[in-house]
């Protein structure tokens, strides 16, 4: 069987983040016999245009000349880079012509068995343009912020229209799926989240002495509360960091780990000076995934406080926190989007009101000084991650979806 998957983001680079979670699908689905993956994704300055991972063939298209200024793709994503950089607004149409173009070409040729396509715009609706021109399948799966970001009537109808006549739509979080039956009228949406690596589930706990170490180097003497991801108004960081006072009057030893990079970094860091945290607050840029894991393996708990903001865009789903209860540190997160898909609150870990930073205090506060709680979300957590969102469950949830798409097309092989 031959897949060809559409994306929007996907590692540019052995060490990149961008994407993983469909790289780590598509690993191991092409460890599987008799499956060929696929991938086309956008280009970036200073990456391949063509070269294979292991079994998968990657293509990337250029949408904009001189490539060293492409601006639209990666970083803070699509619809936060086009808000702050008028080059990424004016690279959107060369890059949907360029991405239909290069879709057309590639699977034209690659006489490919499943298109499935990662984001509904602008992926979904090129899946259904090679749908048909080239009669091939069409799976679509819905990641979020291509339902929540997305709010005008002209993508609203067009979110409507890639859902419908998708063969399969998934979706990534029960929130996720419930807007997508919304606007399209579709009930057959099936829920299948992203998976957790394999690195985080299998790997073994870094000695406690090289963890020592880390902590020394980072200037860690105490506990420690962990965030990974962009650095956007969605994910309410700002929130976060309001917290921190409250948590310092129970716990003083606590500092605070943000790991990742995007526009609103220079306002947290503002913010944390007003509150005089500066030397609470410490900022980490983007690090791989081989480094996510000393960061996980400091962390007291981790935290991820995302709002749902002023333009309806929230968490979609929040796979940093399984890889969090992957590598057993406890989690708080916010009861918004596909987070409460994850925290079962009080047995996986602890759920926030969103916007609250007193509520947020409490919660993080009660998970830095009740051991018992602690113990109890870490063993619950890893557990239902491991049963639940491993890369192989996921994988085989989406084989079941393409055998039995392909079978739907080529119903003379049913006895």
């Amino acid at each position: 069987m031959k897949i060809c998957m559409l994306a929007t983001s996907f590692p540019r680079f052995k060490r990149d983040t961008a994407g993983i979670f469909i790289y780590n699908l598509s690993q191991r689905l092409s460890d599987k016999q008799g499956i060929k993956i696929e991938i086309i994704s956008p280009h970036d300055y200073g990456s391949e245009s063509s070269e294979c991972w292991g079994k998968i063939r990657i293509h990337r298209f250029p949408y904009f000349y001189p490539l060293r200024y492409q601006r639209l793709c990666y970083g803070a994503g699509i619809l936060q880079n086009m808000k702050s950089n008028i080059l990424a607004t004016i690279q959107l149409p060369s890059f949907i012509l360029a991405d239909i173009l290069y879709s057309l070409h590639i699977i034209k040729k690659g006489n490919f068995d499943i298109v499935h396509a990662h984001w509904s715009l602008p992926q979904g609706l090129v899946g259904i343009l090679c749908k048909m021109i080239f009669k091939v399948p069409c799976i679509t799966t819905i990641h979020g912020s291509d339902i929540y970001g997305l709010k005008s009537p002209l993508l609203t109808w067009l979110n409507s229209m890639v859902i419908k006549h998708s063969d399969v739509c998934t979706a990534n979080s029960k929130a996720t799926a419930g807007e997508a039956r919304e606007i399209s009228g579709r009930k057959d949406i099936e829920i299948i989240p992203m998976g957790v690596g394999d690195t985080f589930l299998f790997e073994k706990p870094l000695d406690p002495e090289v963890i020592k170490g880390i902590r020394a180097q980072l200037g860690l003497d105490g506990r420690v509360v962990l965030f990974v991801g962009r650095l956007i108004d969605l994910k309410g960081v700002d929130y976060l960091i309001k917290a921190i006072p409250s948590v310092l009057n129970r716990c003083p030893d606590t500092k605070v780990l943000l790991v990742g990079s995007g526009p609103r970094k220079d306002y947290l860091m503002n913010l944390s000076n007003e509150l005089c945290l500066r030397n609470r607050v410490m900022f980490v840029d983007k690090v791989s995934q081989e480094e996510l894991l000393k960061f996980y393996s400091i962390a007291t708990i981790f935290v991820l406080p995302s709002i749902v903001n002023d333009k309806g865009e929230t968490e979609g789903f929040g796979v940093v926190l399984l890889e969090a209860m992957a590598s057993r540190v406890p989690v708080v997160g916010t009861n918004v989007g596909g987070i409460p898909d994850i925290i079962s609150d009080g047995k996986t870990g602890l759920l926030a009101r969103q916007k609250d930073p007193d509520d947020l205090a409490d919660k993080i506060t009660r998970l830095l000084t009740d051991d018992n709680i602690r113990r109890r979300v870490v063993e619950n957590g890893f557990r239902y991650v491991k049963e639940n969102f491993s890369c192989e469950v996921v994988a085989e949830r989406f084989m079941e979806i393409y055998q039995e798409v392909t079978l739907r097309k080529s119903p003379k092989l049913v006895k």
